[in-house]
């Protein structure tokens, strides 16, 4: 079976690579290529087009890129006819999947199974899209538990086996080992910075964050250092360009989990960043912001949702602190990284965090995706 995969972002890159490792060994007759990054290929997956192509934020961005955007789902489309995939797995990024769905409905039929990995948020905004969603696909992996009756009421196969990040998102060593690793002195805690995964939004959150330690070291007796985790999508040229002048930050790559680890508290940005930090389990404050056209247009689309982090949603309530646009400025964000440097609220956060990630399921999710994908959609093992 020749399987062909489209990722947009660096989370959808990772969990599609961690879903290739299991199906490589549960069906190593099937071949498989697609849009995705170093995690993917790392995986063996032939990459046709890097995610950095299609990685952009909000709709002012889209817009300006839709040229480029149209030209790359005409590339994948050419790709996807050319191999002769019997399969097409879109993870996540619904904007840019859904409309490649839809042309591949149009151009081969129901000659080609389609099936979506990782849920479009349909329950938070444009909720009509679960049906449309249902008619497009051929069935879905959701990774929250709720989600599976919101696809089944519209007849659309769907299953949860938990999530992801479940088993793989931890600390590689013991407080002190870490602490050696990050070259903490005695007199220092660590900040955790996770700015995000694109270009846009490590320029309107990384100052900001920033801001916010600069403040934090005002108020806080002991040393406090950045660890900011660069995401692979970003360079580390634009990151450095941010730090020139603040003292005391160091630039993490491949150890955001042991950042997260070390520290006392983070300031993580919306996104599948949240629920790392919560399977960590360091109490953190959710930042976020877009262009004002984004953001207006969001709030007209989002009904019945008070929370953007998952953790929150998930808990029905606020577990951690949620700042968004004007709200994401340093001296807000500092008086939020207070509040849970120590005492009753950062115990109530801890115990928050321990409570969503309950909700996750067991270690293995991969694993048993992979053996229910074989199953299910049959070909060459």
């Amino acid at each position: 079976m020749n399987v062909f995969w489209v990722a947009g972002e660096s989370s959808g890159d990772r969990h599609a690579a961690h879903l290739i490792r299991e199906l490589r060994k549960a069906a190593p007759g099937w071949k498989h290529a697609g849009m995705g990054g170093d995690a993917m290929r790392e995986a063996g997956c032939e990459l046709t087009a890097d995610l950095s192509e299609a990685s952009l934020m909000g709709f002012t961005e889209v817009v300006r890129h839709l040229p480029q955007l149209l030209r790359l789902q005409q590339h994948l489309l050419d790709e996807i006819s050319q191999r002769k995939c019997e399969l097409v797995v879109f993870v996540d990024f619904p904007d840019f999947n859904l409309r490649l769905a839809k042309k591949l409905r149009k151009r081969f039929g129901r000659q080609v199974t389609l099936f979506y990995y990782v849920s479009p948020q349909v329950w938070a905004w444009r909720k009509g899209r679960a049906k449309g969603i249902a008619k497009l696909v051929d069935a879905m992996a959701v990774l929250f538990p709720f989600e599976v009756d919101v696809y089944r009421k519209y007849g659309l196969e769907t299953v949860f086996f938990g999530h992801p990040l479940v088993g793989e998102v931890t600390g590689s060593g013991d407080a002190e080992k870490l602490r050696t690793k990050f070259k903490l002195a005695t007199d220092e805690e660590a900040v955790a910075v996770l700015p995000g995964s694109r270009a846009h939004e490590v320029e309107r959150l990384l100052p900001q964050q920033l801001a916010a330690i600069r403040e934090l070291r005002t108020t806080r007796e002991e040393k406090i250092r950045a660890l900011v985790a660069r995401a692979g999508t970003v360079s580390r040229e634009q990151l450095e360009r941010h730090l020139n002048g603040f003292e005391g930050a160091d630039i993490v790559e491949g150890a955001t989990y042991d950042a997260l680890a070390v520290s006392r508290v983070a300031l993580v940005k919306s996104g599948t960043s949240t629920i790392e930090a919560a399977l960590v389990g360091t109490p953190y404050v959710v930042v976020y912001r877009v262009s004002p056209l984004t953001f207006r247009l969001a709030k007209l689309l989002v009904r019945g949702v008070r929370h953007i982090a998952m953790v929150n949603v998930l808990a029905g309530r606020e577990v951690v602190r949620e700042r968004l646009q004007n709200e994401a400025r340093g001296d807000i964000l500092a008086g939020d990284l207070l509040a849970i440097w120590a005492g009753p609220k950062r115990s109530e956060v801890i115990e928050g965090l321990r409570e969503v990630s309950s909700q996750l399921g067991k270690p293995g999710m991969a694993k048993r995706l992979a053996a229910w994908m074989v199953d299910r959609f049959g070909g060459e093992q």
